[in-house]
């Protein structure tokens, strides 16, 4: 793409005049396209004309070619827009860009921005990882979009759309700020649509409390989920079974700020949601009871946290049988809080457990394999069992770093745990692959105290 020769904005103005006259859809396209950033955009963006998809691809693909060519010469052979033909893209110049919006007065920018931000809103693919290129991509225009949103008040469907895929598609990249500030906005237009009293504004909130939750913004993640949880009591029944997510995510985010008081009572009301919907054994019920065991043993209450792992334990395992993901997060929480209380041998028996299921369920390398291992190694590396201990935890981070790679933060301690006890019994590293890892991990050391 290269830029034009310099015209005035009269001349501009009367090119795009006769456009008008000659293929409105390409008019339409270059108004579109002037209200949003000044980067390329697919020639299928063009093709969205009056508001609705008109892209006879959709029906005949071998109609696509002559209804872009309708489009898109107008333009340029008027040399109002750069193209890629290969690529499908097309561009303003920047100056043609400028004076069209210049052009406009505040009604006809109000009008353009909704028809814009509908065209983008169709050629935007929805928040998935493998479409990741795609938004990237069109990232101008959706930042473009946000401030047309903010500035003109367009409140539509489209807006709400674009902003709320790609804050999840951002999310998806652990960009959490900038996808929590997407879809605080789109929140806001799907108010102005909805009302606050909508369903979706529950989900709204649900949503971008997760996003600030993954984010470690834990006070307005607390405020999303209060938020979500108090609007869901007006919306819904009583009770009802929607609130459980609610209320375990608000518990969790209060328990990381140390809000315990405030996280035990939250928890027992999901508690008291589930069961009045399930009974007592349900699988969502363990999963509380498990949250529940780990906040008492934040808050120093190892006996009352074993009491309720057990009992998840026990519906998972009569849920799922013995051989269950769950049922192994299961053990591995009752051995953890057994030996917190001194109760070595029935630590050992569950941590043998929680590995002998994980790796049926996982194999050998994977990273929940790999915490198993090195649970057990630490145990046994406390009771004075050197040897096993020593393999043990030779095979979890052999199992760390074929799954994660070197240097992953997970074998942080698991390789400290390692490095003593070798300096304890005198032994070295059997493979290449730890070697090189006690060694790095050494030198580390020693560079940090020097």
């Amino acid at each position: 793409m290269t830029e034009k020769a310099q015209r005035t904005p009269e001349e501009i103005l009367a090119a795009v005049k006769e456009v008008e006259d000659e293929a409105a859809g390409g008019a339409e396209a270059l108004f579109m396209a002037a209200m949003l950033a000044g980067t390329s955009l697919p020639y299928d963006f063009a093709l969205s004309i009056e508001g609705t998809p008109h892209n006879p691809s959709l029906i005949n693909p071998a109609a696509a070619f002559f209804a872009a060519t309708a489009t898109i010469d107008p333009l340029v052979t008027r040399d109002l827009i750069m193209i890629d033909a290969d690529e499908q893209i097309y561009q303003l110049h920047d100056d043609v860009r400028e004076i069209l919006r210049n052009s406009l007065t505040q009604e006809e920018q109000i009008l353009w921005a909704g028809r814009a931000i509908y065209a983008l809103n169709l050629v935007l693919p929805d928040a998935e990882p493998q479409h990741w290129h795609t938004v990237e991509w069109l990232m101008p225009h959706v930042l473009a979009c946000r401030e047309l949103i903010l500035e003109l008040n367009v409140n539509t469907a489209a807006a709400n759309r674009v902003l709320h895929q790609t804050g999840f598609s951002l999310f998806h990249q652990h960009r959490y700020a900038e996808a929590a500030e997407l879809l605080d906005i789109a929140l806001t237009v799907d108010v102005a649509l909805k009302g606050r009293k909508h369903p979706d504004i529950t989900m709204d909130l649900e949503g971008l409390g997760s996003v600030l939750w993954a984010g470690n913004d834990y006070p307005r993640a607390e405020a999303a989920f209060a938020g979500c949880y108090e609007l869901q009591k007006e919306v819904f029944t009583e009770d009802n079974l929607v609130t459980a997510p609610i209320l375990n995510s608000l518990a969790v985010v209060r328990q990381a700020q140390g809000k315990f008081a405030e996280a035990e009572e939250t928890f027992k009301e999901c508690l008291k949601v589930l069961t009045t919907a399930h009974g007592e054994g349900h699988p969502a019920i363990a999963s509380c009871l498990n949250n529940l065991a780990l906040l008492y043993e934040a808050m120093g209450r190892p006996e009352e946290a074993l009491n309720l792992a057990e009992r998840s334990l026990e519906i998972n395992r009569a849920s799922f049988g013995e051989v269950h993901p769950e049922v192994a997060n299961d053990c591995n929480t009752v051995a953890l809080l057994n030996e917190t209380l001194g109760n070595a041998d029935a630590a050992e028996k569950y941590f043998r457990d929680s590995l002998d299921i994980r790796q049926q369920v996982y194999g050998n390398e994977h990273p929940e394999t790999a915490q198993s291992l090195c649970n057990l190694a630490l145990l046994l590396d406390n009771a004075g069992q050197d040897r096993e201990a020593t393999t043990l935890y030779e095979q979890g981070l052999a199992a760390y770093e074929a799954s994660l790679g070197p240097n992953h933060p997970l074998m942080e301690s698991a390789l400290d745990n390692y490095i003593m006890l070798l300096e304890k019994t005198g032994g070295r590293p059997q493979s290449d692959t730890l070697r090189k890892l006690t060694e790095d991990k050494l030198r580390a050391i020693v560079g940090r105290a020097n």
